[in-house]
């Protein structure tokens, strides 16, 4: 128990300072800051969820003692309680009638675009104060300050230049959305980091699965998904503002699926290595269009079953085994 402990608290204080590298405005501090669920990820996984707890609180109070308690619980919240709970789901399982069945691969990606849409609901609500023309003024502040700055703030296409306003009511209704998706996948990409290393190092509890055949989004993600972009466009405010990034979350999370698809429709095809090397290589440097065409193959998978004939002719390889220990 006592290593244990030292092993939570010592992910913790990890996790908690690279959180804290963001205050130094460093841009290499924003790659660190995405980085900061890791720690805690690592020791749920390796030494069960009880060091990821550990590691999670132990983590707010360091915080907390560096800033505020404030900052503390906003950490908690937003960066380690759902690190925690994704190595969690993902080394979740049941027995049934002697075999064990592990979480869903799909499921936890559901989870991370809930979890996702709603923090970045939350953190938009707090900025605004609860009044979203507050939240709107924010995007105004944060334009005034750029331009005080001396950077170039394109206007927006139109007759005529657009006021800051109405810059700044775009960036209040894009940037949320947009870092909802980025959410989803700098989660995917943590916990996939996170398996690999302690799978690695022969910790990993859980037999691996194949994840370009695993990674399937449960039937519900799509009704949940249409109603998200219907009610993303049919309100205002605060609400339209969750549905939207609800969407943009559920939209990356198909793409992520779109991606699996490419990987199983691909196997066999001569020079495989540098499509898929174009394909996330279109995914990172261009923002926008290669995402939405990868959710779209997600969704047609998720409608027509695009890997299933692949996968039976050629069917995945068994998961790796896990850890002894």
């Amino acid at each position: 128990m006592n290593a244990i402990f030292g092993i939570g608290a010592g992910a913790g204080l990890a996790s908690a300072l690279l959180f804290a590298v963001i205050t130094t405005g460093n841009p290499l501090a924003i790659l660190l800051y995405f980085v900061a669920p890791l720690p805690v990820i690592l020791a749920a996984m390796g030494w069960r969820h009880r060091a990821g707890l550990i590691a999670a609180v132990c983590g707010a109070v360091f915080v907390a003692l560096l800033f505020s308690v404030k900052t503390g619980a906003a950490y908690a919240l937003s960066v380690a309680l759902p690190a925690w709970w994704f190595a969690y789901l993902t080394l979740l399982a049941r027995d049934e009638n002697g075999v064990v069945e592990w979480y869903p691969i799909g499921r936890l990606l559901m989870w991370m675009a809930l979890l996702s849409a709603a923090l970045t609901t939350a953190v938009s609500i707090s900025i605004g104060r609860g009044d979203y023309e507050s939240f709107v003024r924010a995007f105004e502040q944060i334009l005034d300050v750029l331009r005080r700055l001396g950077t170039e703030v394109d206007s927006l296409p139109g007759e005529g230049a657009q006021s800051n306003a109405d810059m700044a009511r775009l960036m209040a209704a894009i940037a949320p959305p947009v870092s909802a998706a980025v959410g989803v996948a700098s989660s995917a990409l943590l916990v996939w980091i996170a398996a690999r290393v302690t799978r690695a190092s022969g910790r990993l509890p859980r037999p691996w699965p194949y994840l370009p055949a695993a990674a399937t989004l449960p039937n519900v993600a799509l009704l949940v998904f249409g109603a998200a972009c219907v009610l993303g466009v049919a309100l205002h405010g605060f609400a339209g503002l969750g549905a939207r990034s609800l969407a943009a979350s559920l939209l990356m999370a198909y793409c992520l699926q779109g991606l699996a698809v490419i990987h199983v429709l691909t196997v066999g095809l001569a020079g495989r290595v540098g499509v898929l090397s174009g394909v996330y290589f279109a995914l990172v440097m261009i923002p926008g269009w290669p995402a939405l065409i990868y959710a779209l193959l997600g969704v047609a998978d998720a409608l027509l079953g695009l890997r299933a004939k692949r996968l039976a002719k050629n069917p995945p390889p068994p998961p790796a085994p896990p850890a002894s220990i």
